[in-house]
């Protein structure tokens, strides 16, 4: 018999997002750059605490021209990571109706495996 999986101990939240095509997050102006030179600040619709990230660090400020296809697509993804106790359906609205977003979605929920005995 399978056990069921447990929560994981409380650790923060994600939201997983698609950027639109041209847009990029500067992490260090901390906002969303479009080519065209339209800017997004996210942090007014954010709690306090809350972090974008990309999801392949490496790509971030690579030159999109010197990228095979994948490796473009893969440079349009990042994580917004929320503290534990924010509750990642009161943001998931919020953050798909910015300009800079393509799509998003939930973070993956993490268990455990239960611990114990198995009949």
């Amino acid at each position: 018999m399978t056990q069921p999986a447990v929560p994981a101990p409380s650790s923060p939240k994600s939201l997983e997002l698609q950027l639109g095509p041209g847009w990029r997050f500067d992490s260090r102006r901390r906002r969303f750059e479009q080519e065209s030179g339209e800017t997004f600040s996210p942090y007014g619709d954010l709690p306090e605490g809350a972090r974008i990230v990309y999801k392949v660090p490496r790509l971030a400020k690579a030159d999109p021209a010197r990228l095979s296809g994948a490796e473009r697509d893969l440079q349009r993804y990042v994580q917004v990571i929320l503290p534990v106790d924010a509750p990642v359906h009161t943001y998931l609205a919020q953050v798909r109706a910015w300009p800079s977003v393509a799509e998003a979605q939930g973070g993956p929920v993490v268990s455990l495996p239960r611990l114990g005995k198995s009949s």
